[in-house]
C-alpha cells in the first residue's frame, strides 16, 4: 500500500498541484493540517483535497479560520490571512474545517499536526519530543507536520538525526515519527514543495521535494492583498 503523505500546504494550490502531479497514483493521501493559511487559495485547495479523498486532520490555522480558536496566538500577519480566509471560504467549507478530527489513526499509523501531547501546537523537532508523542501513540508511527522541515525520528536506543534526504527510503521500524515538510510553505531554506511516501508493504518512508512555479502563487498572494511576507518568503523557503 503505497501512501501519500503531505502537509501545511497553506492554500498553496500551485504547489499542491505539483506535488500531486510528482505523487502519481497512490491508495491514500493523507493531510498533516493546515491546509488553508497564508495562502491565495484556501476553496481551491479544499476542493482538490475533497476529490482525491484525502485524509485530513486538523491544524492550527485550519481552527482559526474555521471557529476563530486561538487567533489571539497568532502573529499580526498569520491573523490578518486567517481572517481574511474565514470571510473568503463559504459556511460549509468552515464547518468542513471545524469538524476536521485532532488526531486520527488509520493503518498503524497516528496522524496529527503538532503532537500527540498538544495537536494543534507543539513543534517536534527533536528525539526527545517525538518520543514523548510515540508513547502516548497507540500505533506504531507517527505522521505529522507544523515546522514545515521533513524529519525522521526512530526509536532506539541511540538518538537518532532528525534531517532527511530524498529519494531513498528509511525504514520505519522499529517505530517512527515523521513529518513530511511543507507543500506550501517550506521553512527549510529549500523553496521547492515538500512530501513523503509511506510503502506500508516494504515498512519505509521515501521523502521527496517538487519544483513548482513559486511566482504565480507569489503573484495570487499578492493580488488578493494577503500580507507580503507570505510571497516574499516562498522564493527561499524561510
Amino acid at each position: 500500500m503505497r501512501i501519500g503523505v503531505v502537509s501545511d500546504i497553506h492554500a498553496n494550490l500551485v504547489a499542491l498541484e505539483a506535488v500531486l502531479a510528482d505523487l502519481g497514483p497512490v491508495d491514500a493521501l493523507w493531510v498533516c493540517g493546515d491546509t488553508v493559511g497564508y495562502g491565495p487559495d484556501p476553496s481551491d485547495v479544499l476542493a482538490l483535497l475533497v476529490e482525491r479523498k484525502a485524509t485530513l486532520v486538523a491544524g492550527n490555522h485550519d481552527r482559526a479560520v474555521a471557529t476563530g480558536e486561538d487567533l489571539e496566538l497568532f502573529n499580526p500577519p498569520a491573523a490578518a490571512a486567517a481572517k481574511m480566509h474565514q470571510r473568503w471560504l463559504s459556511a460549509a467549507e468552515r464547518d468542513m474545517l471545524a469538524a476536521l478530527p485532532r488526531t486520527l489513526e488509520t493503518s498503524d499509523v497516528t496522524l496529527c499536526h503538532g503532537s500527540l501531547r498538544d495537536p494543534l501546537w507543539e513543534y517536534v523537532t527533536n528525539p526527545k519530543s517525538a518520543a514523548a508523542s510515540l508513547a502516548l501513540a497507540k500505533t506504531s508511527h507517527c505522521c505529522a507536520g507544523h515546522t514545515h522541515v521533513p524529519s525522521l525520528f526512530r526509536a532506539g536506543s541511540e538518538p537518532q538525526p532528525g534531517r532527511v534526504g530524498y529519494e531513498m527510503p528509511y525504514p520505519l521500524a522499529p517505530r517512527a515519527f515523521l513529518n513530511p515538510g511543507s507543500v506550501g510553505q517550506p521553512r527549510d531554506g529549500d523553496p521547492r514543495a515538500a512530501y513523503a511516501v509511506i510503502d506500508l508493504g516494504a515498512a519505509t518512508v521515501t521523502f521527496h521535494r517538487s519544483t513548482y512555479r513559486f511566482g504565480e502563487t507569489q503573484r495570487r498572494i499578492r493580488d488578493r492583498g494577503l500580507p507580503a511576507i507570505f510571497a516574499d518568503r516562498l522564493s527561499f523557503g524561510l
